[in-house]
C-alpha cells in the first residue's frame, strides 16, 4: 500500500502551530498571574522560561529564534501606538516634561556608566550598555495602562516619557555605533557613514510611511475597520522595510507614529485603536522574549548586573524627583512615575542585538550584563508599573474589587450617611 499521502516522520512543527501554542500558553500564564493579582506580562514571561528548555530539549531553538519575526510585529505595533501618542505640543507647552525625559535618561546613563567603569568595564561597553538603560520598556507600559485602564496625569506622562527615552536611547546607541566602528578598526568612512545611514534613513523611512498612510487614507471609505487594517498593513511593511534596508526599526516605527499623529489636523486618518488585535502579537513578543533570556546570564555577570539594575533605577528617580518641584507635581505623582519608568524588556534586547549583529565578539561581552538586567526587570517591572499606577490613583479598581464593593443580588444597597 502505498501511504506516501500520510506525513513524514518526525513531525514538522510549523510557524503557525508555533505562533498558536505560545499564543494560548502564554494567555493562560497570563490569566494565572491576574489570578495571583500579578499583571498578565508576568505570567507571559514566566511562560517564555519555561518554554525554554522545553525548546531545547526538543531541539526547536532554530525555529524560536527563527520566529523572532513575531517579536519585531509586536514591537512594530507598539512603537508606532506610542509614536503616536506623543504630544509634541504638549512637550513644547510645558518643558519641564521634556526636562524629566532628559533628566531621566542621562541621569540613568550616567549611573549606569558610572557603576560599570568603576567595576573594570571596558568605557565603550560600559557606553552602550548605559545607552540602553536609558530605554524603558513602552510594550510593558502600554500594557500596563490597558490592563488597569489606567488614566490621568501620571499615565500619560510616563507614555510620553517612554517615546522619548526609548527616542533617546535609539539614537545613543545608533552614535555609539560610530566607536564600535572605530575600536574595530575599520575606516573612518563607514565609523560616520554608518550611524548617518541608520538615523536619516530610518527617519526618512517613517516619513514615508506616514505620507503614504495619510495618502491611502483619503482613497479609502473613513471606516474605522478600514482604517485599522491600513494602519496595521503599514506598520508591518514599515517592519520588513527597515529590516530589508538595515534600519534601525525602533527610530523607523517611532518616526512613523510621530509623523502620523500629525495628520490629525488633515483627518486623513481616522484614529484607530490597535490594541485589541495587536495584543495577540503582545503576547507572543513577551513569551518569545522570556524564552530567549539564558537565566545562565546571571552567573557571568555576576555582582556588575545588580550594579547596573540599581544604578538604572536610581537614575530613572532621581531624573524625575529633580523636576517634580519645577513642574508642580506631587511627591506621590513623581514617586509612581519614576516606578512606571522602570520595566526594561525586548526594546533593550533589539538594542543589544543591533550592536551585537555588527560585531558579535563585542556584543557577546555586553550581553551578560545586559540580559541578566533585563530579566530581573521583565519580572519587577511590570510590578513597579502597575503598582505606580495604583499608588497615583489613576487605575480602575479591579473586577472583583468592583463585584465586592456591590450589593447582594435582591438586597438594596446601604443608603449612605449624609
Amino acid at each position: 500500500m502505498d501511504l506516501r499521502f500520510l506525513p513524514g516522520l518526525p513531525l514538522s512543527l510549523s510557524y503557525p502551530l508555533l505562533f498558536g501554542v505560545l499564543l494560548v500558553a502564554g494567555m493562560l500564564g497570563g490569566e494565572v498571574a491576574r489570578q495571583l493579582r500579578l499583571p498578565r506580562i508576568v505570567g507571559y514571561v514566566i511562560v517564555g522560561f519555561a518554554i525554554a528548555p522545553a525548546a531545547s530539549a526538543m531541539n526547536i531553538g532554530s525555529l524560536l529564534d527563527e520566529a523572532r519575526i513575531f517579536v519585531d510585529i509586536g514591537l512594530g505595533l507598539v512603537l508606532f501606538d506610542l509614536g503616536r501618542r506623543m504630544d509634541l505640543a504638549w512637550l513644547k507647552r510645558d518643558w519641564t516634561l521634556a526636562a524629566s525625559g532628559v533628566a531621566e535618561s542621562l541621569l540613568a546613563f550616567g549611573l549606569v556608566f558610572a557603576a560599570l567603569s568603576w567595576l573594570g568595564v571596558a568605557p565603550l561597553m560600559a557606553g552602550i550598555a548605559a545607552a540602553i538603560a536609558m530605554a524603558t520598556s513602552p510594550a510593558v507600559v502600554l500594557l500596563i495602562a490597558q490592563d488597569t485602564r489606567a488614566e490621568g496625569q501620571v499615565t500619560e506622562r510616563a507614555l510620553t516619557l517612554v517615546a522619548l527615552n526609548s527616542l533617546l536611547a535609539s539614537v545613543v546607541v545608533t552614535m555609539l555605533t560610530a566607536s564600535v566602528h572605530y575600536e574595530a578598526r575599520l575606516d573612518l568612512d563607514t565609523a560616520v557613514l554608518h550611524p548617518l545611514y541608520l538615523f536619516a534613513g530610518s527617519l526618512a523611512l517613517g516619513g514615508a510611511m506616514a505620507r503614504l498612510a495619510s495618502l491611502l487614507g483619503r482613497q479609502v471609505e473613513r471606516n474605522p475597520e478600514l482604517h485599522f487594517t491600513l494602519v496595521a498593513g503599514l506598520v508591518l511593511a514599515a517592519v520588513g522595510l527597515a529590516q530589508m534596508g538595515k534600519l534601525s526599526v525602533i527610530l523607523a516605527l517611532l518616526a512613523f507614529g510621530m509623523f502620523a499623529r500629525d495628520d490629525r489636523n488633515r483627518h486623513h486618518l481616522v484614529n484607530v485603536d490597535l490594541g485589541p488585535a495587536s495584543r495577540l502579537f503582545y503576547i507572543v513578543l513577551f513569551v518569545i522574549t522570556g524564552a530567549s533570556l539564558p537565566l545562565s546570564s546571571f552567573e557571568a555577570a555576576g555582582w556588575t548586573a545588580f550594579a547596573f539594575i540599581g544604578a538604572r533605577a536610581a537614575g530613572k528617580f532621581l531624573g524625575v524627583v529633580a523636576i517634580a518641584p519645577i513642574g508642580g507635581m506631587k511627591w506621590r505623582q513623581a514617586i509612581a512615575l519614576g516606578a512606571a519608568l522602570l520595566p526594561m524588556s525586548s526594546l533593550a534586547l533589539l538594542l543589544l542585538h543591533d550592536v551585537a549583529r555588527l560585531y558579535p565578539e563585542f556584543g557577546q561581552q555586553l550581553t551578560a550584563v545586559v540580559i541578566a538586567g533585563v530579566i530581573v526587570m521583565e519580572l519587577v517591572g511590570p510590578v513597579a508599573t502597575q503598582w505606580g499606577f495604583r499608588f497615583a490613583g489613576e487605575s480602575a479598581p479591579a473586577p472583583d474589587a468592583l463585584a465586592a464593593t456591590r450589593p447582594p443580588a435582591g438586597k438594596p444597597a446601604e443608603p449612605t450617611k449624609s
